[in-house]
Order: C-alpha cells, then sequence, then structure tokens
C-alpha cells in the first residue's frame, strides 16, 4: 500500500522536477524511482515485482 506522499500531508517543499518531485507508488520512497514505461516504482520494488510485471533478468 503506498503511504501518502501529498506535499500538505508530508509538508515537504513542492518540487516541479528533480528526484523531490516524483516518488515510488508503493512504497513512497523518493530515490531510484523508475519512470521508464510509467512504472514509477523504486529500484527497490522493482526487483520484488519485476517478474510479476513480465521482466526477465537476462545473463
Amino acid at each position: 500500500m503506498a503511504k501518502d506522499r501529498t506535499y500538505e500531508s508530508t509538508g515537504r517543499k513542492k518540487h516541479n522536477f528533480g528526484r523531490g518531485s516524483r516518488w515510488c507508488k508503493r512504497c513512497g520512497d523518493y530515490t531510484a524511482v523508475i519512470q521508464k514505461y510509467d512504472l514509477m516504482l523504486c529500484r527497490r520494488c522493482f526487483r520484488e515485482v519485476a517478474n510479476d510485471l513480465g521482466f526477465e533478468k537476462n545473463r
């Protein structure tokens, strides 16, 4: 369940661009958010759900 990350609830300064402007829709983290394919997941959550989303790891 995603955390409530609205600017009003967190008290954070609103960022229009950059690292603080987007957050992971799964855990609410602001760092390392993957935006490609409109995923909006942080790298940690992506590793957990990548197989469920249909991604395969190539070696």
